[in-house]
């Protein structure tokens, strides 16, 4: 398994998230056998950057559902990330199978984190009942590469 890290331009993406993202990534990072990084929308959102990002359409698709002003995301508290995968040819928004396996792993992470926490009473991760969901496991409106902690 290859020891991956977040380039400068992915580390700055993630600024200004809760301070237990960067934390999670980079553990997940170190575990995983898929690289990824963090696109420029992929950390905390303003609600105008969130209006613009539901406007925009790829492939005739809104890229988000939510408008930043009257349904807002998690973006913009600070409590979601957004990931692209690499593969042999650059960003890969359609590798479905390696979403999959990287969900399964941040997951895991995320728990033994909160696990960690317990035990030896680190207070700057997770409040009591916060869960990580991923937007590959929503019905309505697939989203592999968005987590959100809630």
């Amino acid at each position: 398994m290859a020891d991956f890290k977040l380039s400068k331009s992915s580390k700055k993406n993630i600024k200004g998230v809760h301070n237990s993202i960067p934390i999670l990534i980079d553990r997940v990072l170190k575990k995983s056998p898929h690289d990824f990084g963090i696109p420029s929308y992929g950390g905390i959102r303003t609600s105008q950057e969130q209006n613009n990002l539901y406007h925009k359409k790829v492939g005739g698709r809104r890229i988000t559902q939510l408008d930043g002003f009257k349904r807002k995301s998690y973006h913009q508290t600070g409590m979601a990330f957004d990931i692209f995968l690499f593969d042999e040819h650059g960003a890969c928004w359609d590798c479905v199978k390696k979403y999959d396996e990287l969900a399964i792993l941040f997951k895991e992470e995320f728990e033994l984190m909160k696990k960690e926490q317990r035990e030896n009473d680190i207070d700057c991760w997770f409040e009591d009942g916060e869960n990580l969901f991923w937007g590959g496991d929503w019905k309505r409106f697939i989203d592999r590469p968005h987590f959100e902690i809630r």
